[in-house]
């Protein structure tokens, strides 16, 4: 079954990479609303920006500090209301933003395994606390596997869960001892050469 899995990845892979281009600094990302990963990957907003008003019909230039209701055309072109909180995320002035803890994350490491650092808060019951319970916000970081668009743990069960597509990958880090896999500084190294070896494909937008 995983190989089965493995070979429509790279199918599929393969006929995206016809047609695009492989990724660089200078790639241009469109802006708009993504409502789901596949509008991200494709780099076809699902709402252009240039068709994302207020309530009132008004155009929103900044969505990074729109406030309020915002809108859009379905599909169908009928007129909805877009829920900022179920979104996957949206492109502003270029820049990828990904809905992720307590708002949205710019992606910091772009590749076929790319990496996002993001604010999460979190409410911790305590019976002992007046109030009965503390509000704590910490730094969280994850991997984003382009193949798919999962969320995976900076942790080597995340990493594993990508490299061990590519065997020479798979088989060194097996061979690692398990604190050194642990190392924040070997799952970076291993991020780097995977993407090395997948470079990461936008369509070329020809």
């Amino acid at each position: 079954m995983k190989a089965l899995l493995l070979c429509c990845l790279c199918l599929a892979n393969m006929a995206f990479a016809q047609d695009s281009v492989r990724y660089n600094g200078g790639y241009v990302f469109k802006d708009g609303i993504y409502l789901n990963f596949h509008a991200f990957r494709t780099n076809a907003p699902s709402i252009p920006m240039a068709a994302v008003t207020d309530a009132d019909g008004r155009r929103i230039t900044d969505l990074r500090s729109a406030g309020g209701k915002l809108y859009g055309p379905d599909s169908t072109g009928a007129r909805i209301r877009v829920n900022m909180d179920g979104i996957w995320g949206f492109c502003d002035r270029g820049v990828v933003y990904v809905r992720a803890g307590d708002g949205y994350s710019r992606i910091g490491l772009m590749g076929s395994l790319a990496h996002l650092v993001y604010d999460a808060t979190y409410r911790n019951f305590d019976p002992y606390v007046m109030g009965g319970s503390t509000v704590y916000t910490v730094q969280e970081q994850r991997f984003l596997d382009m193949a798919t668009g999962s969320f995976l743990p900076v942790a080597p069960a995340g990493l594993y869960a990508v490299i061990s597509r590519d065997g020479v990958l798979k088989e060194e880090f097996d061979a690692l001892p398990k604190k050194q896999r642990r190392k924040n500084e070997t799952l970076f190294l291993f991020m780097r050469r995977y993407n090395d070896r997948h470079p990461l494909y936008f369509p070329s937008g020809r």
